[in-house]
């Protein structure tokens, strides 16, 4: 059963939280969750990338979430982006959904009580993704119908609206078919939903697009999620010299929070490159930029680690 209100705590953490960002104040997030376990030898699957390290590393797990926090981090992630019933079920896990994700929420939720800071929030992540094919690098394309994809989504939401999850981030959006039932449970939950828009853009004088749909510009996909008047949007998991574009198309129709969190490096399925991973004072200075460009969370997102995070903090 989904719960019809925020628990208490939660809606008085995040308040604080909200009180001290609009008052001025640089909140980080985390890095990249799944690549920092992949960096400490946890075994990526071909179809489910990290999904399931709740179930085989949950020692590893709530670690990193630690190091995050002692690194700076204000925000920490679940695990969740590859672990809902369109990337577990056609992997045949369908019958450990449930326990999958209770124990990545519960990896979070003991690595915020370990640090002995409560006002540390946790946010939950769900994405449209559809698993990943082996060996490519590259995401899966089929057929789902829309009631699959709501019953997905549906149920990614309980479970953080059934747990003291304190935020919803939605993360790599690009896929306007995907999205939308998305979007739509997202504005039925009575947690707090930030959106995370992913992009790319193959030449340097070409158009900017969404990162799994290249024949949508990001402009229209920042359009869309407009009209659902989150939160929070941002620019996340696209190469830092696209963020500041991102914000700026952002900006321009967005009137709440603004969040930046970019990768680097290379996925080769199902693992991370990280040989040209950007350095953490050069992350510094990019995300220098987008603190006076008025963003209000920054972080990091695939390949972006402990290091990257305790340098970010020093913009606070």
């Amino acid at each position: 059963m989904f719960v019809d209100t925020v628990d208490e705590n939660m809606a008085e953490r995040y308040s604080a939280f909200l009180s001290r960002v609009r008052s001025g104040m640089l909140a980080i997030l985390d890095g990249g969750t799944s690549t920092e376990l992949d960096r400490h030898g946890v075994v990526m699957d071909d179809m489910t990338w990290s999904a399931c390290a709740s179930l085989n590393a949950f020692d590893r797990l709530v670690e990193v979430h630690r190091r995050y926090i002692d690194a700076g981090a204000d925000i920490i992630t679940v695990n969740g982006y590859a672990s809902s019933r369109l990337v577990l079920g056609p992997a045949g896990l369908s019958n450990q959904i449930r326990l999958v994700n209770e124990k990545n929420i519960e990896a979070a939720l003991l690595a915020r009580e370990r640090s002995g800071n409560p006002d540390i929030l946790v946010a939950g992540s769900v994405s449209h993704s559809l698993g990943f094919r082996p060996g490519e690098g590259k995401s899966i394309e089929r057929d789902v119908s829309q009631d699959q994809f709501e019953e997905a989504f549906d149920e990614m939401f309980g479970f953080y609206e059934e747990r003291d999850v304190d935020v919803v981030l939605l993360e790599m959006m690009s896929v306007p078919r995907r999205m939308s039932p998305l979007f739509e449970r997202a504005s039925r939950s009575p947690l707090p939903v930030w959106c995370g828009l992913s992009a790319r853009r193959n030449h340097q004088t070409s158009a900017i697009t969404g990162f799994l749909d290249e024949s949508i510009l990001l402009v229209d996909n920042v359009h869309k999620a407009c009209q659902y008047e989150f939160e929070g949007m941002g620019i996340m998991h696209t190469s830092v010299e696209l963020i500041q574009d991102g914000i700026d198309l952002i900006k321009a129709r967005h009137e709440g929070l603004i969040i930046a969190y970019p990768d680097s490096g290379y996925f080769r399925s199902p693992y991370w490159d990280f040989e040209e991973v950007i350095s953490p004072a050069d992350l510094f200075s990019f995300a220098s930029r987008w603190k006076n460009a008025g963003v209000s969370v920054i972080g990091g997102c695939c390949g972006i680690g402990p290091s990257h995070i305790e340098a970010l903090a020093r913009l606070v």
